[in-house]
């Protein structure tokens, strides 16, 4: 049988990528082993897959048994759960599934790393995310740099923080704290070129000014930046602040106007927790969504879980970032 050289060269390209991803991981790996954490295997079929309302699960059913069961969204409910127990510091490098179009910056199968930290803050994730990004810019990045669309970003510099306020009075005009009705996120929505905005509740109008303002803005920053503070109806399963009920405690990480992850001061209240899953069911009921089911092990594990942080960081998006390759291609090579 005759040879086919591009068949060839495209598996020898697949080669050299996993070789590349396979350093990757490990470098992963020995950042947080090395910072004492504790590296667990959470399981691949759970009872259920979360609760936010934007979260799409994969069902799957047994051809033998019929038993159903979901693919995880993330690996939270499983961590969570171990922090309840005492463990003080673990991660966990993990695939999850949402069931979303395939792009270049989005695969339905990806690789999530996520870790938590009791009895710490989010400031001690943000050093930890400096640390790590300073890192794999020493072994992943010429001189320590990132260049993406004729701009350059420092990853051993540390870390550039702003409130979400300030990137909106910076990117978008207008401080999202003086937006104090739905139709005042329409508005400013619709100033910046959203179409059928009067039909947007409060996230989709957040949404659409991320992308369009907030995001780019943040792409001109030469080093990675943190976006911390959001709305109340950002928060997920993040704490709201004592004294600003408005404000959310979480952060966002972001390279080259690139989401990269996303942390919260833990929620710990159970009874606030089962509000928020109610809330959040209803919500996708609304939208013509099945509900998630109740994780009643998570909720009575929240019960005795301390006070947390948490961070979740798409692996491979990261690694797309770093080799200007989609995360597609980095998860599968293709």
């Amino acid at each position: 049988m005759a040879r086919r050289p591009g068949f060839l060269a495209d598996l020898q390209s697949r080669r050299a990528l996993f070789e590349v991803r396979a350093r990757y991981l490990a470098a992963l790996r020995s950042f947080f082993h090395r910072a004492g954490f504790l590296e667990v295997d959470p399981p691949c079929l759970v009872p259920a897959a979360g609760m936010e309302p934007h979260l799409d699960p994969f069902l799957v059913r047994g051809l033998a048994s019929g038993q159903e069961a979901y693919l995880p969204t993330s690996p939270e409910f499983y961590l969570k759960k171990l922090l309840a127990s005492g463990v003080e510091r673990c991660f966990a490098l993990a695939p999850a599934f949402r069931d979303e179009p395939a792009s270049r910056g989005h695969s339905p199968e990806f690789l999530m790393l996520e870790w938590y930290r009791l009895r710490s803050s989010r400031r001690r994730l943000m050093q930890d995310c400096a640390g790590l990004l300073s890192k794999l810019a020493r072994g992943f990045l010429r001189g320590g740099a990132l260049e993406r669309e004729g701009r350059r970003y420092e990853l051993d510099k540390g870390l550039e923080v702003l409130t979400l306020s300030e990137a909106f009075q910076r990117f978008a005009g207008c401080d999202w704290l003086e937006l104090d009705s739905l139709e005042a996120w329409r508005e400013l929505a619709r100033r910046h070129g959203a179409e059928g905005a009067e039909a947007w509740d409060e996230n989709d109008c957040f949404s659409f000014l991320m992308v369009v303002k907030v995001e780019p803005g943040l792409a001109r920053i030469p080093r990675p930046a943190v976006v911390e503070g959001f709305p109340a109806f950002q928060a997920a399963l993040a704490k709201l602040r004592t004294g600003e009920p408005r404000i959310a405690e979480r952060f966002e990480l972001y390279l080259a106007g690139v989401e990269l992850a996303n942390a919260y001061s833990e929620l710990t209240d159970p009874v606030e927790q089962r509000e928020r899953y109610k809330r959040y069911q209803r919500e996708r009921l609304r939208q013509g969504k099945p509900a998630h089911p109740a994780d009643t092990q998570f909720f009575r594990a929240v019960a005795h879980l301390p006070e947390c942080a948490g961070i979740a960081l798409g692996a491979d998006r990261l690694l797309a970032l770093l080799l200007g390759e989609s995360v597609p291609r980095v998860r599968h090579g293709c």
